[in-house]
């Protein structure tokens, strides 16, 4: 399985005839009001595959702090049969990740062979910063 899409997103909802409706992809940052803070990121994955291998993928997102820490994580998972005539396989999913923000700092969101994976497949820096609720402009 090859990942050509991983990335946060402002916007991210599945589209009734395939693909993604993705808004600002992708996010190059985050600001929330109040530290701690529970947020929901909206991510857009995109996988392909050679017909005739990958039948059943399990996979996890895992955001971790600046400190390395495990601030969230989903399972995705999905049967993904051959389609008669087509050589190559394609999925696309646009999940939400809910995390815990406890500092302002780079984040790192990683998909995962295994959820006690050291490395990530595939990451991504999410730089998450703190608005000033006097200003709306962020802070450090």
């Amino acid at each position: 399985m090859q990942v050509f899409a991983f990335a946060a997103s402002r916007t991210a909802s599945l589209e009734e005839v395939g693909g993604v409706n993705a808004g600002g992809f992708p996010m190059t940052s985050c600001y929330v009001e109040n530290i701690p803070a529970q947020i929901s990121v909206p991510l857009v994955l995109a996988v392909h595959t050679p017909g005739g291998s990958d039948y059943q993928v399990r996979r996890y997102i895992i955001a971790k702090s600046p400190a390395g820490e495990r601030v969230g994580m989903i399972e995705v998972g999905w049967d993904w049969p051959d389609e008669p005539g087509f050589p190559v396989k394609f999925r696309v999913f646009a999940p939400p990740l809910p995390m815990t923000v406890y500092s302002p700092g780079v984040y790192t969101i990683g998909l995962y062979e295994h959820p006690d994976s050291e490395e990530p497949e595939f990451s991504f820096p999410l730089p998450v910063l703190r608005l000033n609720p006097l200003t709306g402009t962020p802070t450090n």
